[in-house]
């Protein structure tokens, strides 16, 4: 990054670049809070409950990374079309956007709906845990076409400019499913004199839940695009497939969804690593850690969805030095907002870890991973706001290259380490994934200050 940029005079960068990131910073910490409150809800349960959603995690995370992928090809087409202000090829992208995320979301509701019962399994779930391990998956991705629809229009949205209608629509998403859970999880209760209705379901009421919350919004948030002001469209005016955007698509979402296979297939593999070589409590106290480490890098998430926008839309207006500044000055926001993050991650990991279990065992496992990670966690930022600024400038094949290398040279082989021949437990899987993410920013920051991506946006003739 080019430290030598002065905040101080970027007065109107910094009000557009806030005015971007606010709403999808809040959907995050939204989506996060009621995360929280989902795992604890599954948490109650114990940690057979907290086993079999953890290990559904990385295989639910790989499709979403791949439908994140098909997200980036599109997203950074409308950005650039509309930095460049031409409006009908903005239409025509979100006609065609429609196409591939409707066939993207049928055919990976096929795949897993296929390999639902095996997928735990292969990933070490326990006996008592295999059942309902198979169960949320196959109920889960019943709604997966939604899902797909929900993830890329989101994407869609963003790179138009309009954080808020995500923010709208992942929120109401989110409500609805803790409404749900509170009355499929649990049996029918008394509470104050009061009866409380349930269905007793547990772990399959959990995933019916999200399942119905995800269908109720998949339709809307592509609605939504189409309706979007100053673009405003319909599948009338044609959606057959366009070569020339399906093309530049595959060239920009391919590297991107092979960067979250390469890395989600990692953990996969370490998700298999803590199934296989240590115990249920291990696998519970991993998924309450990976989902309280998320509060760390939520404000990097939103700034990176504002970097993809900002810088994707500096290219096609062919402003190298708006460009430049925006991506510059997100990774030097993310990287301050996440140490202050890192370090309460760090003070509080117990207090955090408790909230979502009441297995003591669990609680100590899971607060011993966080305070590992908690280090890592401004590089993690910063490679997550430059990866997408480096998208947005059609630098998509330097994420993927790192993704492989980070993950599979070195948190795979170094956690493996650490756990079978160090006997270091869960504490060594994060730890291999600490020092995975500090390399990650490392290079991001190397890279951004490169200037490679100028030559590859063509920002390096202006």
């Amino acid at each position: 990054m080019e430290t030598t940029l002065k905040i101080r005079d970027q007065g109107p960068r910094l009000r557009r670049l806030w005015r971007l990131s606010w709403p999808a910073i809040i959907e995050q910490i939204l989506n996060t809070m009621v995360s929280y409150v989902d795992t604890a809800m599954v948490g109650v349960l114990g940690a057979v409950g907290s086993a079999a959603v953890s290990v559904n995690g990385p295989p639910i995370w790989l499709i979403h990374g791949i439908m994140a992928g098909v997200g980036v090809g599109y997203s950074v087409q409308i950005s650039n079309a509309v930095g460049a202000g031409d409006r009908e090829r903005v239409r025509k992208i979100i006609r065609q956007t429609f196409l591939a995320a409707v066939v993207c979301g049928v055919l990976a509701c096929a795949l897993y709906e296929l390999l639902g019962g095996s997928i735990p399994r292969w990933l070490g779930a326990k006996p008592e845990v295999l059942p309902h391990a198979a169960n949320y998956m196959r109920i889960y991705c019943a709604a997966l076409p939604f899902n797909c629809l929900m993830i890329v229009f989101g994407a869609v949205l963003r790179g138009m400019g309009n954080t808020k209608a995500p923010l709208l629509f992942n929120t109401a998403t989110n409500l609805l499913n803790l409404v749900l859970n509170f009355l499929l999880i649990y049996p029918t209760r008394q509470w104050r004199g009061l009866t409380i209705p349930g269905a007793g379901w547990g772990v399959e009421g959990a995933a019916i839940a999200t399942a119905i919350a995800i269908t109720c919004a998949g339709i809307p948030t592509a609605m939504a695009a189409f309706r979007q002001q100053d673009y405003a469209t319909s599948l009338r005016e044609g959606f057959a497939p366009d070569r020339d955007i399906i093309r530049r698509a595959v060239d920009l979402g391919v590297p991107s969804a092979v960067e979250r296979v390469i890395v989600n297939m990692g953990q996969i593999a370490m998700t298999a690593l803590v199934g296989h070589a240590l115990t249920t409590v291990a696998m519970a106290a991993n998924n309450i850690a990976t989902t309280a480490e998320g509060l760390c890098y939520l404000p990097a998430f939103g700034i990176g969805y504002a970097a993809i926008a900002l810088v994707g839309q500096s290219v096609g207006a062919g402003d190298r030095e708006d460009a430049q500044a925006y991506g510059t000055l997100t990774g030097l926001i993310g990287f301050a907002l996440c140490t202050v993050t890192g370090v309460l991650l760090f003070l509080f990991a117990p207090g955090l870890a408790s909230l979502f279990n009441s297995d003591s065992q669990v609680v100590a496992q899971a607060a011993l991973a966080l305070r590992v990670v908690a280090f890592a966690e401004p590089f993690f930022a910063v490679s997550i706001i430059l990866t997408n600024a480096l998208r947005g400038a059609d630098d998509v094949k330097f994420p993927m290259m790192m993704g492989l290398a980070g993950m599979w040279c070195v948190r795979v082989p170094l956690s493996c380490l650490l756990v079978l021949h160090f006997d270091l437990g869960l504490a060594g899987v994060w730890g291999g994934m600490a020092v995975d993410l500090i390399l990650r920013g490392a290079l991001c920051i190397l890279r951004w200050r490169g200037g490679k991506w100028l030559r590859l946006s063509g920002l390096s003739e202006v």
